[in-house]
């Protein structure tokens, strides 16, 4: 499988592909860069994260991840720091709900409407 966060994966291919050769074809994506790519301290939990973000945009749920993608890149960033923005968001959720106990989608909703198109650091 070929990924490029520039560029949308058909959804239907992403979806029946096996998570381990998805998260493959991040990792590979990420070490073929030609441009800068922000630090990552963990390369593969950092390709995780892609493929959380990816799996909400190809199944439509929920529908606030499109929607924060299409207005970030609408806003300047391109996909792949879009995609950044939006696993930075599912990150943070992810550690509240493990420090809560349980996963909250409406404050999820929230955090991922509240993106704006800040360039990315």
């Amino acid at each position: 499988m070929d990924y490029d966060a520039d560029r949308a994966p058909e959804p239907r291919a992403w979806k029946d592909a096996p998570q381990e050769e998805r998260l493959r074809a991040v990792e590979a994506h990420h070490h073929e860069l030609s441009r800068p790519h922000p630090p990552m301290p963990k390369p593969r939990v950092h390709a995780a994260l892609h493929l959380v973000v990816e799996d909400q945009l190809a199944s439509g749920e929920p529908p606030e991840a499109r929607r924060a993608v299409e207005r970030l890149v609408a806003g300047g960033l391109t996909r792949h720091d879009a995609l950044h923005a939006v696993g930075r968001v599912a990150a943070d959720a992810l550690d509240a709900a493990l420090s809560g106990g349980r996963f909250d989608a409406a404050a999820y909703a929230r955090a991922l409407d509240a993106l704006e198109p800040v360039r990315a650091q």
